[in-house]
Parts: C-alpha cells; structure tokens; sequence
C-alpha cells in the first residue's frame, strides 16, 4: 500500500486520539482506524447488508466495530467518525436525503449512528467527495491544486478538488459527469433519462456490450460465458479476443470525451482513475490515451491540455474513501477547536487552513 503520509507535511497540528474513517458502498463496507501519528492500525470490510435501511446502519456498526477490536482501541480512544455514502448527503445536519443503492430516503444518519456509538461524532459526506479528499490529502504532495478523482464501477462519477479544497456545488452534486447525456437517443439510464456517459462507460454497460458480442457470434469461440460481467470482457481482452478489444476501445473513447469534458469544464492538472473497472488494469487507461491523442492531433488546445501526465490509476489498495474520513474527521475536530476562527472547508498542502 502506498505511505498514506506521502502528502503530509512534518510539524503540523494532529489529533490526539484515534479517529476512524468508513468508506460504505452497495457491496462492501470499509472501516479503518487510524492513531495520533495518521498510521493505519487496522482495517475491516464486511458485505453491506441492504435488506433495510437498520440493516444497513448495522453492517456499519460492524465494519467500526471490527476494526476497532483488530487495532487495540476501544470507543474511548475515539475522537469521531468520518463516513463516505454513495448518495446525496447533507454534511452539515448529518441526513442523507436520497441514497439509492442503500434504499435511503431522508435518513438522520448521522445522529443515528452517533447514538450507536455511545455519542461519538459521526460525520458524513458523499462517498466520492470524501474519496477524492482522502487522495488529495494522503497520498498526493499537493502540488496539484486541481484534481479529479473519477471512479468507474457500477456508475460514473467524480470528486472534485479545485483550489487545493473540496468542491461539491451548490447542491452538493458536483463530479456527476456519469449523467452528462451523450447519445440523445441512447439507453435509457437509472436516472431516467437517455444517453447519460455511463450507460457507455460504466461495468453494466461494459457487461451488456459483452453479451450483445456473444449473441452476434462476435466472441472468440470456446470462450463464451454463461452470464458476461466487466470483468470477464477485460480478462478476454487482456487474453487476445478482438471482440473484447473493441469494446474496451470503444469504452476509452467515450470516457478518453467525457474526461476530456471534465479537464477543459475546471482546467484539471490531475485525473486519477479509481473505482472497480478502473482496478482492471492499464488497458482503459491506454484506450483514453488513444482518444486524447486523437483530439491532440487535431488541435493544439487538446495537444496541450490532454496530456498523458494527466491521467492516473489509483493504486488498488489505496482505500481513499476511508481515508477521506479520516481527512474529513481533522477538518471538523479542528472547526470546533478553534471557533474565534472561520475555517474554510478545505485541507491545503495536508492542513487545515484557518482565517481570522
């Protein structure tokens, strides 16, 4: 795993307790607890068990709980907890107002799990908001002050950092190019409307392309599937099969556009690539590649903002939803510390930054 200190400067204000960070998904939840000194003590994932929203909460309580039994500490070492949600979330009241993998409408989760945890502080945030907060602050030396951390799994979507700061709009929806409508007369999306970039881009859309190929009889014979899944196009693609190369060609093309939306939208210095079909391997990365180079070699603007340097993957053991827990805990914990101060709602070069 990459030094998560990698971005943190020396002498600066740390807590003085433990904090945890939970990085919750449709699949698995991702607990990980952290000491004084910002180092992994240990971490815990479970399923996310969706059958209820209680259950949800449980797998929660779980996944803290578990991480918390492997690392020695107890609920007392803990200072608050920081979680990312895949929904539209209000960080401030703690309530997620729509959450639709985890069939929540309107839940005070916040105040919920704080209840659980014996009155501990539970912060919560948008999944890939926090993701790209915990890359930006951990892993990266802040030198780039305009970053985009896409992930690519069920969905397409991206957290923003602008400025050195988290930006999440004025309806805390910023980074959702995933529903940027491409094809007008496209696939119909979850979100109702045609054509979004992800019905192109995403794992279901690389599955369905897949399975179209095989009952076209395009696919290699012998490698058929029984039900085809993302990653069973990028084994094939990666083991030759030129139907699967199409596909992932046609993937990078769509997303080599969609970034290349996002880069000129926010003049990004950085993208970097997380998510399930991102931890696929370099092969999308090189078919973006191919499309950036294609628009470079019709305009010079592209040929001087779409650069290779620009695009990353994240490493798959980087955990940054969690981390942005962490990040996201520090920002608090410090806002309360020192209320004759305004705090921008921001870490720049790995601190708070505070204004009289």
């Amino acid at each position: 795993m990459m030094n998560a200190m990698n971005g943190e400067q020396q002498g600066q204000t740390a807590v003085n307790t433990a904090i945890v960070g939970v990085d919750v998904g449709g699949t698995t939840i991702t607990a990980m607890v952290v000491d004084a000194t910002l180092q992994s003590r240990a971490q815990f994932t479970c399923p996310t068990d969706k059958r209820t929203p209680h259950s949800t909460l449980e797998s929660i309580e779980t996944a803290v709980y578990q991480a918390l039994s492997q690392s020695g500490f107890s609920l007392n070492h803990i200072s608050a907890i920081g979680i990312g949600i895949p929904g539209r979330v209000d960080p401030h009241e703690g309530v997620v107002h729509l959450a639709v993998n985890l069939n929540w409408d309107d839940m005070p989760a916040g105040a919920m799990l704080s209840a659980a945890f014996g009155g501990v502080p539970c912060y919560l945030e948008n999944d890939l908001h926090l993701a790209a907060l915990g890359y930006y602050t951990f892993f990266t030396t802040h030198t780039i002050q305009h970053m985009a951390y896409v992930s690519i799994g069920t969905g397409l979507a991206a957290g923003l950092i602008l400025d050195g700061r988290l930006y999440r709009g004025a309806h805390g929806m910023a980074g959702e190019f995933g529903h940027m409508v491409v094809e007008p007369d496209g696939p119909r999306c979850n979100c109702g409307n045609h054509g979004c970039l992800e019905m192109y881009t995403a794992g279901p859309a690389i599955a369905r392309a897949g399975q179209q190929a095989i009952t076209a009889g395009l696919w290699e014979p012998g490698e058929e599937v029984e039900r085809v899944t993302a990653v069973d196009v990028f084994r094939a693609a990666h083991q030759g099969n030129r139907a699967a190369q199409t596909i992932i060609n046609h993937t990078g093309a769509y997303l080599g556009r969609g970034l290349q939306a996002l880069i000129m939208a926010f003049d990004i210095d950085k993208i970097i690539l997380g998510g399930g079909i991102a931890r696929a391997g370099d092969m999308l990365r090189q078919a973006i590649l191919r499309e950036w180079q294609r628009q470079a070699e019709l305009s010079t603007l592209a040929a001087e903002m779409l650069v290779a340097e620009k695009l990353d993957m994240a490493p798959s053991e980087s955990n940054p939803g969690a981390w942005g827990g962490v990040a996201l805990v520090r920002q608090r914990l410090l806002a309360r510390t020192t209320p004759q101060l305004l705090i921008t709602n921001h870490l720049k070069g790995g601190e708070v930054q505070a204004h009289a």
